[in-house]
């Protein structure tokens, strides 16, 4: 499923190329019916449109690679809330259910085995709620990419409706084929301009996100050498367990 925000950028880049290609269009019909007295007009108007053509390839080479690879920002938030729902959530529910005072284990049982075992569960609530407090980290960096992502293709979506607005001039005299262009061009670099640094933006956040992510696996790492193993040892002999009197 396509991100609103991408659809609209989508939509307003497919309205611009129309927009460009009508107006080349015009001014090329126009000019094929200028007089010869007239002709001393038509070198400035060719030069201006090689400098149109120039400013909207450089306008097309910022874009095109972003829209062929727009991200998703729905799968985002989805694997995002998958995190906490089908993890944090999960992992949160069997610490609360394994803790001391919720077990009559803790009530029914004493002995080494007994003892061992209450020494072992607080351990293994404390991992539980780590993985719980990592999920809700991802889920966070995950949803602020997704967000990101979301605000860069606004931020595309105006810039290319900058251009558009340049692009719907008039061009209908050999007279004012000159200023259209130059309303376009201008248009052209404004637009540019709001791609740069919305780009910019958008390689800020990532590397914030790739930090962030680094970090979380960090935590992860960690958690797995500092999750002590039970010491089931201290649980298996019969004559370590007595039934409470």
């Amino acid at each position: 499923m396509t991100s609103p925000a991408i659809q609209q950028a989508n939509d307003k880049f497919h309205e611009l190329q129309q927009k460009i290609d009508d107006f080349f269009n015009k001014v090329n019909d126009v000019l094929s019916w200028v007089p010869g007295f007239l002709s001393d007009l038509i070198k400035p108007i060719e030069d201006g449109m090689n400098a149109l053509r120039d400013k909207v390839k450089e306008f097309w080479g910022r874009g095109n690679q972003l829209i062929d690879q727009p991200g998703s920002p729905d799968r985002l938030h989805q694997v995002a809330e998958d995190w906490v729902n089908k993890v944090g959530d999960v992992v949160g529910d069997i610490a609360g259910q394994i803790s001391l005072d919720k077990m009559q284990t803790n009530l029914d049982w004493q002995g080494r085995g007994a003892e061992a075992y209450k020494a072992a569960v607080p351990a293994q609530v404390s991992g539980l709620n780590s993985v719980k407090d990592l999920a809700n980290q991802l889920r966070s960096s995950l949803d602020n990419l997704g967000n990101g992502i979301e605000t860069f293709w606004t931020a595309m979506a105006v810039a290319g409706g900058v251009f558009v607005v340049g692009a719907i001039a008039a061009a209908c005299t050999v007279v004012g084929i000159p200023a259209a262009i130059a309303a376009i061009v201008t248009a052209a670099g404004l637009s540019i301009g709001l791609i740069t640094t919305a780009i910019l933006s958008l390689q800020a956040l990532t590397n914030t996100i790739s930090t962030e992510q680094t970090t979380i696996a960090q935590k992860v790492h960690d958690l797995g050498d500092q999750w002590a193993k039970s010491n089931i040892g201290a649980m298996q002999e019969k004559s370590d367990w007595h039934v409470t009197k």
